[in-house]
C-alpha cells in the first residue's frame, strides 16, 4: 500500500493526473477501468505509470464517495434529519476494501455500467456494508 500511495504521490505532483482523467466519462464503464488498474496495484503487479495513476484516480474517487456520506451522516445527526440512505463500513475496513467491493460489484452487474459513477459506488458499498 505504501508502495501505491507513494506512486500515486509522485505522480500527481508530476502531472500524471491529467493522464488519469482523460478517458473519464464519469459513468461506471470508466470507473471498473480505473479500479482495475488499482486491484492490479494492489496485488502487486507492475504498472505503467499512466496506469498506477488511471487507478489513483478510482482511489480518490471511492475516498471521495465515503468522505462525502460521511459528511452527509454527520449534517443529519446535528440537524437531526434524515436525508438519504446509508452505508456502515466496519471501522477497520481499507479503501482497497472498498476499491475491491466496487470492482466487484461493477463486475456483477455489467447492465447498469453506463449509469453514473457516483451512483453505482454509493450502491455497491452500500449493499455490502447495510447498516443495522
Amino acid at each position: 500500500m505504501r508502495t501505491f500511495l507513494s506512486a500515486v504521490v509522485f505522480l500527481l505532483i508530476g502531472g500524471g493526473y491529467v493522464v488519469a482523467q482523460d478517458d473519464w466519462k464519469g459513468d461506471g464503464s470508466s470507473l471498473l477501468t480505473k479500479c482495475s488498474l488499482a486491484v492490479r496495484v494492489f496485488d502487486g503487479e507492475k504498472l505503467s505509470s499512466e496506469d498506477v495513476a488511471k487507478g489513483a484516480f478510482c482511489v480518490g474517487y471511492i475516498s471521495g464517495n465515503h468522505d462525502t456520506d460521511f459528511m452527509v451522516q454527520m449534517l443529519e445527526e446535528h440537524q437531526k434529519i434524515t436525508l438519504m440512505k446509508h452505508a456502515c463500513p466496519p471501522s477497520n475496513a481499507s479503501t482497497e476494501q472498498a476499491v475491491r467491493v466496487v470492482v466487484k460489484y461493477l463486475r456483477d452487474n455489467p447492465e447498469r455500467l453506463h449509469m453514473p459513477a457516483s451512483i453505482l459506488v454509493t450502491d455497491a458499498i452500500r449493499s455490502s456494508f447495510p447498516c443495522k
